[in-house]
């Protein structure tokens, strides 16, 4: 849990310092840890699973990781509002800052959350935690598509 603790504040830092943050992976294996950043991620959500295989897959033949033992994603989303409604299409949305974790031995996974709190500007003044709905477990596509991918190229364990 202090790994993730550092990725957040370390998130949260780079949010009030620039504005915005980048997609970033961090992979903790039981060799090496490696922290891949996307530039480009892509518009849908099957090109964003797409781009998570990929980076497994390229990961597992170039790195020497060994087996994957944590993934910590960050990265920036819109929240809707109204759960009938696209956060793309809800005028109430906010902008947030997600941690995204993942176990890859047990496949668990929670979401950290916080909302862009911005001035008059547009600048990020604030990073407020949002407590998620009580409406299930977090299961994503991401997480578990770069594990499929980094597992096709160096079979594992987990």
């Amino acid at each position: 849990m202090e790994m993730v603790e550092q990725i957040i504040r370390l998130a949260k830092q780079l949010v009030l310092e620039m504005g915005y943050h980048e997609p970033i992976l961090f992979v903790k294996g039981s060799k090496n840890n490696i922290v891949l950043n996307f530039k480009e991620f892509g518009d849908t959500s099957s090109k964003r699973a797409r781009n998570m295989l990929n980076a497994g897959a390229n990961l597992a033949y170039k790195q020497n990781v060994g087996e994957l033992e944590a993934l910590v994603f960050v990265n920036e989303a819109w929240m809707g509002t109204n759960i009938n409604v696209l956060p793309s299409k809800d005028p109430q949305r906010i902008e947030v800052l997600l941690i995204n974790t993942f176990d890859p031995g047990t496949k668990e996974e929670a979401l950290i959350m916080f909302e862009m709190v911005k001035n008059s500007q547009g600048k990020v003044t604030d990073l407020k935690q949002k407590t998620l709905p009580e409406i299930g477990s977090v299961k994503g596509i991401l997480l578990p598509a770069f594990q499929k991918g980094y597992q096709s190229i160096s079979p594992v364990t987990n």
